[in-house]
């Protein structure tokens, strides 16, 4: 059964509401909370990013800094996203064209903005290298160039570098994979459970601080952190909640999200309906609530007025976005 997460409330009324799932798991990947059912399989999509980027290092991408934050991003399409990922596909002797993911506008509507004031129409077109999985993409070719692999089918997920990925999934999440769809981007989309999930991108965010932890895993945590414009855009989500929290964010496509403290407590959810209303609301409570030291509840109250949506009418707030009485229940 789900639990109730938000609800949407216009000028009084509930206009809408999120059901869904959310787990909470401590640094040690035990369970503390749960709401819904976490255990049931999900698409996680690209909530699994910093997990291929591990894979890609492991196969043996070169890719550091804001190339490998880049690979670990749903970038939202600007000419400096663009430029790194064609960084990392002309060190590794390709190009745009070998990229496999759709073609794409920028999603950011000021680039759109920019383009067009500077030479429409021409230049507003679709590319591969705008659309959101282009780092991801990249560096699944820098890891096939780099290893000796095939590049023209590095998506089948008989191929080595997709192995590799399921092989990292399933190491971190401590869950095998018993299938995999297609993704929007085109690569593999394998399912687990939302508590597998939170258990492998809190193992990526507290590996900086462990000893025992793979160097891969701490690569990917510090870029995400030192350079969180490449893993969403300036003012979008992932990159607020990474700059000013220091806190491991990272969207999936159909409303989950994933948010890891530096000590590895970490939440996952997943709303029902697809939207992405209830995650950074129900995920950073959730969040300060089981690691308050490390996500004070003070620090997020100014990032949740820019990650949650607002409820406007005629331009102006006439409502607002608040927890479901589910989440209400497990909060002091």
């Amino acid at each position: 059964m789900t639990a109730q997460l938000i609800n949407v409330v216009r000028n009084d009324v509930v206009e809408s509401s999120s059901q869904g799932s959310a787990v909470v798991v401590g640094p040690d990947g035990s369970v503390l909370c749960t709401l819904g059912t976490p255990e049931d399989v999900i698409y996680p999509r690209s909530s699994l990013k910093p997990l291929q980027a591990i894979a890609s290092l492991r196969v043996g991408a070169p890719l550091r800094d804001e190339q490998l934050a880049l690979a670990c991003g749903s970038h939202r399409g600007t000419e400096a996203h663009q430029q790194v990922a064609a960084r990392i596909l002309d060190d590794a002797g390709l190009s745009e064209d070998d990229l496999q993911c759709p073609e794409a506008y920028p999603a950011d509507s000021g680039e759109v903005a920019r383009l067009a004031a500077v030479s429409a129409p021409v230049r507003l077109t679709k590319t591969p290298s705008a659309f959101n999985c282009s780092g991801k993409h990249s560096g699944f070719l820098s890891a096939a160039r780099a290893a000796g692999h095939p590049t023209e089918t590095y998506l089948d997920p008989e191929h080595p570098v997709q192995r590799e990925v399921f092989s990292v999934i399933e190491q971190y999440c401590d869950e095998t994979i018993t299938h995999h769809g297609v993704d929007g981007c085109g690569a593999p989309a394998p399912i687990l459970s939302l508590t597998g999930l939170a258990r492998g991108i809190g193992q990526v965010a507290s590996a900086p601080h462990r000893r025992t932890a793979e160097l891969p895993a701490a690569q990917v945590a510090t870029a995400m952190l030192e350079h969180p414009w490449a893993v969403h855009g300036p003012t979008s989500s992932d990159t607020v909640i990474l700059r000013e929290l220091g806190v491991l964010s990272k969207l999936g496509a159909e409303g989950v999200r994933v948010l890891a403290a530096p000590d590895g407590t970490t939440v996952a959810v997943k709303a029902q309906d697809g939207s992405h209303r209830a995650g950074g609301l129900v995920g950073l409570v959730l969040l300060s609530q089981f690691a308050p030291e490390a996500v004070p509840l003070d620090a997020i109250t100014p990032v949740l007025e820019t990650v949650v949506p607002q409820v406007l009418g005629g331009g102006k707030p006439v409502g607002r976005i608040q927890l479901g009485h589910d989440v209400l229940e497990v909060l002091d």
